[in-house]
């Protein structure tokens, strides 16, 4: 499409709203034609060249604490025999889901702020699958804790037969490779494919509808298989919790205001209910801001903010929410806290 003595000139525009309206241009100048095979990412903020270390900095420290901190309540789980149980097996892969998603993210958008927004193919599409994993991965052992908690609140007597740890880890197995047959198929269906549009992409890194919007053909099965992928983990995760949190309030509702197990019950629910309500709202925002990116009408500050409540922001609380709320896990922290004290 370009030739090898033509120079290539990417100016992404930024217009902002104060006054009668300014127009702020990032220009990337190069002396080498674009190569072939290369996207172009749009940073989360057209940040001008005197804050991007600033901008750096903060994205570095969002990662070294998110990192820190999924790998601390890891550790504990690993270390700590009396967390062996299903409920903290399926938590443990969690945030290492956590994890995943972070790295894959993060560091390729430090990288955009302070190098260079272009990214090759190959290296687009590796994202793009362990994003859209990761993703697919959180919903189902999200889905599966919820089971978890109604087996353990409904039937406490046959729990342990019922849910062992070999079984817990088999789960997990299954899902993984679930996970990535679906998303494998996202790829499948890029892979082939010619792009000749403009290849920038305005997301914080490579997924999959706007990578397939680039496409010289036609991308209407894309849309169609994205749509049914992402309607079967979502809509599996919300019945799924409703349908065993409504049996737990249920059973604890029963079973006598001072019962332990209500108790007990509730601070369970209210300590999953706060991680699946961030992830479902934040799915469904970055969801309905990628669907409507192509429009004119969806403010381009809106996009950053569903991104970075995604990317950036979930990947940090759910440590945070398991770690503080969630008592085992909390009590180990403190003891670990007293013990580098």
């Amino acid at each position: 499409m370009l030739s090898g003595d033509i120079y290539f000139l990417c100016v992404i525009s930024k217009k902002t709203e104060q006054g009668t309206g300014l127009m702020e241009d990032i220009m990337f100048e190069g002396n080498q034609s674009l190569p072939p095979n290369v996207f172009l990412l749009t940073p989360i903020f057209h940040e001008q060249s005197s804050i991007r270390p600033w901008a750096f900095g903060v994205l570095f420290v969002i990662f070294l604490v998110t990192i820190t901190l999924n790998l601390i309540l890891i550790l504990i789980i690993l270390c700590e025999k009396k967390l062996h149980k299903p409920v903290y097996i399926f938590l443990a892969h969690l945030l290492i889901m956590d994890i995943v998603g972070c790295t894959t993210i993060t560091p390729r958008l430090m990288y955009s702020i302070s190098q260079s927004i272009m990214i090759t193919k190959p290296a687009c599409f590796i994202q793009l699958f362990f994003v859209s994993f990761t993703g697919a991965m959180q919903s189902y052992i999200l889905s599966i804790m919820a089971i978890d908690r109604y087996l353990a609140v409904c039937h406490p007597l046959r729990y342990n037969v019922l849910l062992t740890n070999s079984r817990a880890h088999k789960v997990i197995l299954l899902t993984v490779c679930w996970s990535s047959l679906i998303i494998g198929i996202y790829v499948v269906l890029l892979i082939g494919r010619t792009f000749c549009k403009y290849p920038e992409i305005h997301k914080v890194g490579c997924v999959h509808m706007a990578v397939a919007k680039l496409s010289c053909e036609d991308f209407t099965i894309n849309s169609l298989y994205g749509i049914a992928c992402t309607s079967l983990t979502i809509v599996t995760l919300i019945v799924v919790v409703v349908v065993t949190y409504t049996r737990i309030l249920y059973v604890c509702q029963h079973s006598g205001p001072s019962s332990k197990g209500n108790r007990k019950a509730l601070h369970t629910c209210v300590t999953h209910c706060l991680v699946l309500s961030l992830y479902i709202f934040s799915n469904v925002f970055l969801l309905i801001s990628l669907r409507m990116s192509s429009t004119n009408n969806f403010p381009q500050y809106l996009q950053h903010v569903s991104d970075s409540l995604f990317y950036l922001v979930q990947p940090l609380a759910n440590p945070i929410i398991y770690g503080v709320v969630l008592s085992p896990l909390s009590v180990r922290v403190s003891f670990c806290e007293q013990d580098i004290s």
